[in-house]
């Protein structure tokens, strides 16, 4: 029999990653599987990145006391992963003082600290907040994080500390051995003592397979706008208007990244990430409610994401019918605010102690060049010259940050999976000049072919074949280069 572990995580979105790093660190032998050929491709690379101070959730639901514990470890676990986070806070605007009031009421309900503004207050912040708004509750403790670079570097964390990941993995059948469970996937086969379904929108297939409890879901997608960088200085903080029973409304908010979001839409049954002309017409009827004047002449992208929903909480239980599995669905919003208190919660649902082993290792802190001190510049060219090398001209990424990015503990061959550990590809032209400059950085430093590179899953392969007899030695190279932390033509 195959090496058995304490625990299978099945779902590498932010919770199941969550789950997955906090069972290592704990000393489990944890396993992670995922059908995808990276961590975090599913809802937690496309939502707002919010992790929510917890004045919505109903009092005394998961959602609410989740929430809240989640928002009080963002801060420690984001320093230790070197992840950015901001403080930005966040408010609700509206006209009617009634509902602020009442919201008001449930923050304080679930432990939430808050304030109430009066228009004056809120022009000092949000000068261009829409004529109509009178009152906002201001919540300081939310703030914003990069959801994938957060899984990536939960999983990153945990693959150094002893935890094993295997993607592109279809599950075929779950059994139930005398000690264990038999995990069958097309490609392998795993044993695992505990099992824990957290697949997000792909959870009843998967109970179906394991023989669990399956649960009604909704599918809601939600459409965004991404503003280019100097549009986050319009919105300073986190913009809600009066939430209602389809969630909380079409927000604005910055990124830590610099560019500001402005969505979602919410359409009910529609499991597909498309976007629409009416779903972005509709983001900027209802922004303008709340912020008026916002140019979305600078968008530079528009994406959508689906969550889904399980009645009005999360789902997340000790299965009655399999000894051993623990059910995970319905962990929507604010599923990223909760996913290290999730974690927390599912130790205790698994009977493991919750005390951290010794000695573990920090992850290290991958800096893109950027970024760097011009002695931490001067260092790095020193020791590789292709930090040196323009590749992403738009974000200023070099050859030697894309090559930092396929190091790391998992390894992916997606240009989409560099995209989201270092920003190639994220500016104005969207990839349009660096696209093939990855795929061959990717080639070279995989020692794969070009057809074998995906842009993000199994199914994706940016060329089906060689029509022409090339090699990726014939795709341009850059047109610029760095000198001590200067970026000048050739």
């Amino acid at each position: 029999m195959n090496k058995i572990y304490d625990c299978c995580v099945v779902g590498a979105g932010v919770v199941g990653a969550s789950i997955f790093n906090k069972l290592v660190r704990i000393g489990k032998k944890c396993l992670l599987l995922d059908k995808a050929s990276d961590v975090a491709t599913g809802a937690s690379k496309a939502n707002s990145g919010i992790v929510h101070s917890g004045y919505d959730p109903m009092p005394n639901t998961l959602k609410a006391k989740l929430n809240v514990r989640g928002n009080a470890l963002y801060p420690s676990l984001c320093q230790r992963l070197n992840v950015p986070f901001c403080n930005c806070g966040a408010i609700v605007v509206g006209d009617n003082e009634e509902k602020i009031l009442a919201l008001k009421n449930r923050a304080e309900q679930n432990g939430v600290p808050v304030e109430i503004w009066n228009r004056d207050k809120i022009l000092e912040k949000v000068p261009n907040i829409a004529d109509n708004i009178s009152i906002g509750l201001f919540a300081p403790t939310s703030a914003i994080v990069n959801p994938y670079y957060l899984t990536i570097s939960l999983v990153d964390e945990a693959i150094i500390n002893g935890g094993d990941v295997s993607l592109e993995e279809d599950l075929v059948s779950v059994k139930k051995l005398e000690n264990c469970f038999e995990i069958k996937t097309k490609r392998n086969v795993f044993h695992a003592k505990k099992i824990v379904n957290s697949a997000g929108d792909g959870y009843n297939d998967v109970a179906k397979i394991i023989g669990s409890e399956k649960h009604k879901l909704i599918f809601r997608r939600g459409e965004y706008f991404v503003l280019d960088e100097d549009s986050s200085k319009e919105i300073p903080l986190t913009i809600f208007p009066l939430p209602t029973e389809m969630g909380k409304g079409v927000l604005a908010t910055p990124t830590v990244d610099g560019n500001a979001l402005v969505g979602p839409t919410s359409v009910n049954d529609d499991t597909r990430t498309v976007v629409t002309r009416e779903g972005l017409e509709t983001i900027k009827q209802k922004s303008a409610q709340s912020v008026k004047d916002l140019n979305f002449r600078k968008a530079i992208r528009e994406f959508s994401g689906i969550r889904s929903i399980c009645g009005n909480d999360f789902v997340i239980e000790k299965s009655k019918k399999i000894d051993g599995v623990i059910n995970l669905a319905g962990i929507c919003s604010p599923g990223l605010t909760s996913a290290p208190a999730i974690a927390e919660m599912v130790v205790k649902l698994l009977e493991f102690k919750d005390k951290e082993k010794e000695n573990l290792k920090s992850l290290p802190k991958f800096t893109l060049f950027k970024n760097m001190t011009k002695q931490e510049q001067e260092d790095a060219l020193k020791k590789d010259p292709r930090y040196g090398q323009i590749v992403c001209k738009c974000e200023k990424i070099t050859k030697g940050d894309i090559i930092q990015s396929l190091n790391r503990p998992l390894k992916i061959r997606s240009t989409d999976g560099v995209k989201r550990r270092t920003n190639a590809g994220m500016g104005r032209c969207q990839g349009g000049f660096c696209f093939t400059k990855v795929i061959k950085t990717i080639c070279e430093e995989r020692g794969i072919k070009y057809e074998d590179v995906l842009k993000e899953n199994r199914g994706s392969e940016v060329a089906k074949g060689n029509i022409r007899n090339f090699s990726t030695s014939d795709f341009p190279t850059t047109t610029k280069k760095v000198i001590k932390g200067k970026f000048t033509k050739k």
